[in-house]
């Protein structure tokens, strides 16, 4: 696997959350955030986003240090399902181009989209996402604008659904399919696989849940070791600032999977 994470000044982390711990960074600890990230050479981190938008005042903070940071914003999610500290509801196509030429407006990097939940400790995906059409809106509204659409999915009929719809990278894809890859490799979209992060959730089960966690764990890098036999780009992105994903730490034993699979 090519290290196209790392550029001339340092690492790139494709898949950070403005968090610690599972709680939106304050400003008392933007210091330490930027601290842990340069000890690790982290100079460039792509936000997937918070409700209040942080990553647009942080990108301005940290233009005064060597930390590159690129955000979305605030994601989008269907009203009703997944993704409320996240990102903002939608309801209708209205909103889709009403947000998205806010976060144009405000200078986004790209969009992100949440077209599915996660998975739950019984290993099933939980309830989000959009109808077919309404991610095609988004695709399209964010591709006029020269934005690209990264989305957060999971399950393989919810991946499919993003790949028709045209979006060009897959942020988790737990549940991957043979087919998908294949497609992804065809529409060059690629994956943001979080297979730490994945693992980090399955150690804190037990029995029963944590043996279906671990099978999920299996599957996950099996389908990451097809991607790269077949060319999918694959990027490595932590999910840090998750609870129990440490910014930096888990940049780097993501780094170490995806490397000897």
């Amino acid at each position: 696997m090519e290290d196209t994470n790392l550029g001339e000044s340092g690492y790139t982390d494709r898949h950070v959350h403005l968090f610690m711990e599972g709680q939106p960074l304050t400003a008392s600890e933007t210091d330490r955030f930027t601290k842990i990230l340069l000890e690790f050479n982290i100079k460039e981190i792509y936000d997937m986003g918070s409700r209040d938008g942080l990553g647009f005042q942080l990108r301005r903070y940290l233009e005064s240090t060597s930390i590159a940071l690129k955000t979305c914003g605030y994601a989008l999610f269907r009203e009703g399902g997944y993704g409320s500290f996240l990102g903002m509801p939608v309801k209708d196509r209205g909103d889709i181009k009403r947000h998205i030429n806010e976060l144009y407006r405000r200078g986004a990097d790209f969009i992100k989209v949440i077209n599915s939940g996660i998975i739950s400790t019984e290993g099933r995906v939980t309830e989000g996402g959009f109808s077919q059409e309404e991610l095609r809106i988004i695709v399209e509204e964010a591709h006029e604008k020269g934005l690209q659409v990264f989305c957060h999915v999971s399950a393989a009929e919810r991946i499919i659904e993003a790949l028709n719809a045209g979006v060009d990278s897959v942020e988790h894809g737990f549940f991957m399919t043979e087919e998908a890859l294949h497609m992804m490799k065809e529409k060059t979209v690629s994956w943001t696989p979080t297979i730490y992060a994945l693992i980090c959730f399955a150690n804190t089960l037990s029995g029963r849940n944590r043996d279906v966690l671990e099978g999920i764990v299996r599957d996950h890098m099996k389908m990451v070791s097809l991607s790269k036999q077949l060319g999918v780009r694959i990027n490595i992105g932590s999910d840090s600032g998750a609870s129990g994903i440490r910014h930096g730490e888990a940049f780097f034993e993501e780094k170490k999977i995806l490397f000897n699979i």
